[in-house]
């Protein structure tokens, strides 16, 4: 199943935020969406989840648009873990996960053996499964996050979307986030996933889509989008491509003096 930003503009408190940008999201494909703090990301993740309206253009899911379809039906194929969240109740792991499969059976409609299922495969595939009866509202940030993201995939859904992920988690769940991604897509899942980390990109990603100031700066392959001239041009920094040890190139960072900025 594919999901598809066509030429969307995003306005919000009178200001536009997101202007006539383009991006599909492909099964099997880890998409990195990535630009400064401000640029768009977050927003573009909304209006892909249906979550904020379009000013412009339009969002399809194969080829449909989404403004035409429940919230239920879009939350059978698309789910969104944000990068902000709280938890404010006491509702046991378990609890939280098995709440992801309410487009399945309705709030309100009795457990059945296939959510127990997908509700136990979530947690396993999480990491969490050792955290089932620990109450959400008392874990750590990392903790936290990767119980939303088994919540997002008790859904079943065809399409995961990801606003910055890693933010909170140590430097081990953070890759094993990023390796959960990429066996996402692996498996068929459309991922889309806000990043900063730009090795990060370059080590997990299969397409990039690099945002400017609301529009989108470039989408395509990851070796063919992050160039240093690019990243120059939108994040201000000199990037210079390095070999490491499994052949994989990352980028070493430098500031830009004033004088190299106006250049």
């Amino acid at each position: 199943m594919r999901l598809e930003a066509a030429g969307i503009s995003v306005d919000r408190g009178g200001r536009r935020i997101l202007n006539s940008a383009s991006l599909k999201l492909e099964p099997g494909k880890f998409t990195a969406i990535i630009g400064p703090n401000g640029s768009g990301k977050s927003t573009l993740l909304r209006a892909l989840a249906g979550l904020w309206p379009v000013s412009g253009g339009r969002v399809l899911l194969d080829n449909r648009p989404l403004r035409q379809l429940s919230r239920r039906e879009i939350a059978r194929h698309v789910a969104f873990v944000p990068q902000d969240t709280r938890i404010d109740f006491a509702f046991t792991v378990a609890e939280l996960v098995s709440m992801g499969r309410h487009s399945h059976r309705g709030r309100f409609s009795s457990e059945t053996a296939a959510d127990r299922r997908a509700v136990d495969a979530a947690l396993e595939r999480c990491d969490v499964a050792h955290l089932r009866d620990r109450a959400a509202n008392e874990l750590s940030g990392g903790e936290r996050q990767r119980v939303l993201l088994a919540r997002s995939l008790a859904a079943q859904p065809d399409i995961v979307l990801l606003d910055e992920p890693t933010a909170s988690l140590d430097i081990e769940h953070a890759l094993d986030i990023l390796e959960l991604c990429r066996e996402l897509a692996r498996d068929g899942h459309a991922v889309g996933v806000a990043l900063h980390d730009l090795n990060a990109v370059v080590r997990y990603a299969d397409v990039v889509c690099l945002i400017d100031a609301g529009r989108v700066a470039g989408v395509g392959a990851v070796p063919e989008v992050l160039q240093p001239e690019a990243i120059r041009r939108v994040f201000g920094v000199e990037a210079t491509p390095v070999a490491g040890a499994d052949g994989v190139h990352h980028f070493v960072f430098e500031r830009l003096d004033r004088h190299d900025m106006r250049h």
